[in-house]
């Protein structure tokens, strides 16, 4: 399993919450990232918290480590009230959306700082819970417009001098770029790609945010529409894994949700479903085939 190369602190966009981060890197991550080609980057979020999930999740491990294994920064994040990130649990799910935009925006400005005038690829994943959130985030280009006039002393310009801190740190040549921090923060036109482990559909789903409505969430005043899943999805390169004993979601739904995530005209989802395996992917077993799917999904792409 790899190590975190930086552990540290984002505020949240919802309401400032600190929330604890790892961002995982390789030598093979940053030989990519100084390719000409393009910056590779994800964020892989755990499964409900208030039933002890965090970013030390093992299947959370085995995602980020089979996409650092394939070139791409990663960071894991905890949701409030998760390991070392302060606040509760919220019993509707839109804290927690404004969570995970603070971890998309971070990475966008991360990655574009990385490798300026490169294109950029990430990767929005989730295991559990994690996945709703992830699969419930805005339009790149509303990410995008909360992170491109940041106030002074918000949670955006602390998350986007965060991202710049980082970079420094690991790079003395990047002051050009850092200079236009100041004066331009606008975030790269990203490609994005969703992947999605034991996705929660309802009713279970519904149960985690006591029916809310996740169409629309109020970041910093402003109201922001959020596409259903099962709209966005197969418009970008989807992947969806999940075992045939998941407790929370039947065999016979998540085959229904799936195929019909397949079936869309013009889809770029695929999925996996992997035999007797649990919401709780306990067996290694189960781990080594989770990764084999990652890394068939990277082969089938390229």
């Amino acid at each position: 399993m790899v190590r975190p190369q930086h552990e540290f602190y984002i505020p949240s966009v919802h309401d400032g919450t600190r929330l604890s981060c790892r961002l995982y890197q390789s030598e093979l991550t940053q030989r990519t990232l100084q390719q000409p080609s393009v910056s590779k980057g994800a964020i892989v979020a755990h499964p409900y918290a208030t039933l002890g999930g965090n970013n030390d999740d093992p299947a959370v491990g085995s995602i980020a480590a089979e996409l650092v294994r394939n070139g791409y920064a990663v960071l894991t994040l905890n949701f409030r009230g998760a390991g070392y990130s302060d606040g509760r649990t919220s019993w509707t799910a839109k804290p927690e959306i404004g969570d995970y935009m603070s971890a998309y925006g971070f990475m966008l400005k991360y990655l574009q700082l990385l490798g300026p005038s490169k294109p950029v690829e990430l990767i929005l994943a989730g295991y559990s819970y994690g996945s709703m959130v992830a699969s419930h985030q805005p339009t790149i280009g509303d990410v995008a417009s909360l992170f491109a006039t940041p106030e002074a002393g918000s949670p955006v310009e602390t998350i986007l001098l965060q991202a710049r801190d980082l970079v420094e740190g690991a790079n003395k040549d990047v002051t050009e770029s850092n200079d236009k921090l100041d004066q331009d923060s606008k975030l790269p036109a990203a490609t994005i790609s969703y992947l999605l482990l034991s996705p929660i559909l309802p009713p279970a789903s519904r149960l985690v945010t006591l029916w809310a409505n996740l169409s629309s969430v109020s970041i910093a005043g402003k109201q922001i529409s959020i596409p259903a899943p099962e709209e966005e999805l197969p418009k970008h390169r989807t992947l969806v894994v999940y075992g045939t004993d998941d407790m929370f979601t039947s065999e016979t739904k998540l085959r229904h949700w799936t195929k019909s995530l397949r079936e869309v005209q013009g889809s770029h989802a695929k999925s996996v479903e992997i035999s007797f395996a649990g919401h709780f992917w306990i067996e290694q077993t189960f781990h080594t085939q989770l990764r084999k799917a990652i890394s068939d999904w990277f082969n089938d792409t390229q």
